[in-house]
């Protein structure tokens, strides 16, 4: 578990960020419309995995550290609701209540806190939100607690090479990347799944390659660092099923398997 400073500090970067783009947003020169893009995504995914019951406009679902809108506003649900610690901000600025469905329950909240009852939700979602909570165990037995029997788990979160995990840690804990508490790789992200209860139906691993060719191209002297430094970050996206009684996991060292990250680095 990081400590609360390092978490706080974590929170007023993640406000810093969405600040700016309301400032781009008020200018004219940003909008959020890739919330749609990745509800969009996300349907499509599903259906392909024939979970047709999650896209049909009758599930819940509930999104864990959604920013100022969230993927469940552009979902089809009969109940939704977007938790963020930082909610209470986001809601005074226009250009986030312009684009939020007043069908949505907003709230501000901790994903280690959820404020919604148990074995309520069909599908929780979390996207790029795991590495800056404060206690990722606690958040993952939370999302595993609303959940009902047969849930499923939609996760996305940056993920960096074998070496770039220890060069990321370094930089987190000299608070040079204040806004990442936490570092995953693809291996550690597929423990984190099994090790909280889940069945893993299906895992999308984006190219540590591509990640660093494309910051090495940038224009920014911090992403061209990033390459340099191997701490480039690309996708890993998981879905995942909430194991019945009798059926969980057995529960693993949270990590290793380095042959394995390898591979799964080395997709174009």
């Amino acid at each position: 578990m990081e400590d609360t400073k390092r978490w706080s500090e974590a929170q007023d970067y993640e406000l810093g960020f969405w600040n700016n783009v309301a400032k781009d947003i008020d200018s004219g020169f940003g909008d959020l419309g890739w919330y749609r893009w990745r509800a969009d995504q996300l349907i499509n995914r599903l259906e392909r995995l024939n979970l047709h019951r999650l896209t049909s406009g009758s599930a819940r679902i509930i999104e864990v550290g959604s920013g100022p809108v969230g993927v469940c506003t552009f979902f089809p649900g009969a109940e939704r609701l977007a938790v963020d610690p930082l909610m209470d901000q986001y809601s005074s600025h226009p250009a986030f209540a312009k684009a939020r469905d007043p069908e949505v329950k907003y709230l501000q909240g901790v994903g280690e806190r959820l404020p919604s009852p148990s074995s309520h939700y069909d599908l929780a979602i979390i996207e790029n939100c795991i590495d800056h909570v404060h206690d990722v165990d606690a958040v993952m037995r939370e999302l595993s607690r609303v959940l009902k029997p047969g849930g499923i788990l939609y996760l996305t979160v940056n993920n960096r090479s074998w070496a770039g995990y220890f060069v990321h840690r370094l930089l987190s804990r000299l608070k040079i990347d204040r806004g990442h508490p936490h570092t995953f790789t693809p291996g550690r992200t597929r423990d984190l799944i099994r090790q909280s209860g889940f069945q893993l139906r299906d895992i999308e691993v984006g190219s540590y390659l591509q990640a660093t060719r494309t910051d090495l191209a940038s224009g920014k002297a911090r992403d061209r660092l990033k390459a340099l430094l191997g701490v480039s970050e690309y996708v890993v996206s998981v879905i995942a099923e909430q194991a019945a009684p009798g059926q969980v996991p057995l529960q693993r060292q949270y990590g290793l398997d380095k042959a394995r990250e390898k591979a799964a680095e080395a997709v174009v």
